[in-house]
């Protein structure tokens, strides 16, 4: 017996059209586009401004930044990019405030971001804690907060999924909040320090996630500087000019001498008229330690990607290639040595030097919230354009690094580079006098360093 039910053109064609047509086209770009805007979401959005700002460099220009502080925003956004409406080429940042959970496809957003942003450019996006899904429903229900499913939460680790799917990846997760709102004291307990502890940092409100794209498309040569600060290394000299390598695009060979009371700037000067065109260039520092040397061979260097290299050749020069390679190829953008993979040759370091290599470790390990083996190895490679982010820092911490080694990995922790550590060997020193000989004394240093990185970064004001 025939039971069907005789369909009308209407009904026909609406069929024809759900078979036919991609529903996502014609969908909305947000999976709950009239979610209704809770009590709460004022306060909340003001806490995530502060964060978002804290993450984006000063010397980023506001028209380089993008921030979309809605559903509907995202919505609009992401119709520009589908359509190609939209220049991406000059932006650095991409700010999402509301939880990446609200858009309805992931993985189009984040591939058509790829598509269009930059090679260097960050995209900064908040997701809840699936866990306290129980706390939502209800302030939803309230009125306190949007109305949600279930289906929308993910686990940090679908994220990751998400993201290396589409061509990007993580470099920095951020767990800051245990309350949506600031309250006098108890704001500052709950969302300073209570985030920080190990066991209570993954019950937290939300993740706030900093992602960069994994890979050029085909990465070009770049230029090099090799920044060498330099004080009283008369032997030295000749083996740096001689040993270091070429490679990358054109390399530049700065020395910084800091004052020395030997015949450094002579051997300099010697081997710039022997070697002309190994460009070699000699400035003058202002004999303040290091970290200033640094700062000031930075305002002189030249070079797309920036090498700092001890002058006591304890690290080789025929070593830098492999960092090279490492950053021109996008594994890390910021990268530093390691010399506690390899075995030490002879006593290249004193037991106490590593037993406090070892403590200053673990304590950055805690404060940037990534396994840190070797904060003090000289050898340190950058983007010159990323020497700002570093500057920053420095303020930050109060001037307070007289070596430049904690200003380089806290600003490139705190700035969302990726941090990459590539392990050297490590030789004992030839030629000269080390300079880390007042152990006592620059371990309180460098723990003043620690301590107001810990306050200032870690446990931040938002």
């Amino acid at each position: 017996m025939d039971i069907s039910i005789p369909l009308s053109a209407k009904m026909i064609t609406e069929i024809r059209k759900s078979i036919l047509e991609n529903p996502k086209i014609s969908g909305s770009s947000i999976a709950f586009s009239n979610m209704q805007t809770g009590l709460l979401t004022r306060s909340w959005r003001k806490t995530l401004l502060g964060l978002y700002c804290s993450l984006i460099p000063s010397h980023i220009d506001r028209p380089k930044q993008i921030f979309l502080d809605s559903p509907e925003s995202v919505h609009h956004f992401l119709l520009k990019l589908r359509n190609s409406t939209i220049d991406l080429s000059s932006i650095e940042y991409i700010c999402i405030f509301d939880t990446i959970s609200d858009v309805y496809d992931i993985i189009e957003l984040f591939t058509l971001l790829r598509k269009n942003l930059p090679d260097h450019a960050k995209i900064i996006y908040s997701n809840y804690n699936w866990f306290w899904y129980p706390i939502f429903f209800f302030g939803g229900l309230l009125g306190l907060s949007r109305k949600r499913g279930f289906s929308n939460f993910y686990r940090d680790g679908d994220l990751d999924n998400f993201a290396a799917m589409s061509g990007w990846e993580h470099v920095r997760k951020i767990r800051s909040f245990f309350i949506p709102c600031e309250l006098p004291l108890l704001g500052i307990f709950l969302n300073r320090l209570l985030p920080k502890i190990p066991i209570l940092r993954n019950l937290t409100l939300n993740t706030i996630f900093i992602a960069r794209k994994k890979t050029f498309s085909s990465p070009q040569p770049h230029s090099v500087t090799v920044l060498i600060p330099c004080k009283n290394e008369e032997g030295n000299i000749e083996a740096l000019v001689k040993r270091i390598p070429s490679f990358g695009k054109a390399i530049e060979i700065l020395f910084v001498n800091d004052q020395s009371d030997d015949a450094t700037a002579e051997r300099i000067l010697h081997f710039q008229s022997l070697f002309p065109t190994k460009n070699i260039v000699l400035v003058q520092g202002k004999g303040l330690g290091k970290a200033e040397a640094i700062r000031t061979g930075m305002q002189r260097s030249t070079g797309d990607i920036c090498m700092i290299l001890d002058a006591d050749l304890t690290v080789v020069p025929e070593d830098l290639p492999q960092f090279y390679e490492a950053l021109n190829n996008r594994v890390a953008d910021f990268i530093h040595g390691t010399r506690f993979v390899y075995p030490q040759d002879g006593m290249a370091m004193r037991y106490a030097n590593i037993i406090g290599n070892i403590i200053f470790s673990l304590l950055f390990t805690y404060i940037i919230e990534q396994r840190t083996t070797d904060t003090l190895c000289g050898t340190k490679v950058f983007w010159r354009k990323d020497w700002p982010i570093f500057e920053e820092m420095r303020t930050i911490l109060k001037r307070s690094d007289l070596w430049g080694d904690y200003n380089l990995i806290f600003g490139a922790a705190h700035y969302g580079l990726k941090i990459g550590e590539l392990p050297v060997r490590y030789f004992e020193r030839l030629e000269g006098i080390t300079k880390m000989n007042k152990r006592l004394k620059n371990g309180l240093i460098m723990l003043r360093v620690a301590w107001h990185a810990l306050w200032n970064v870690k446990f931040r004001k938002i």
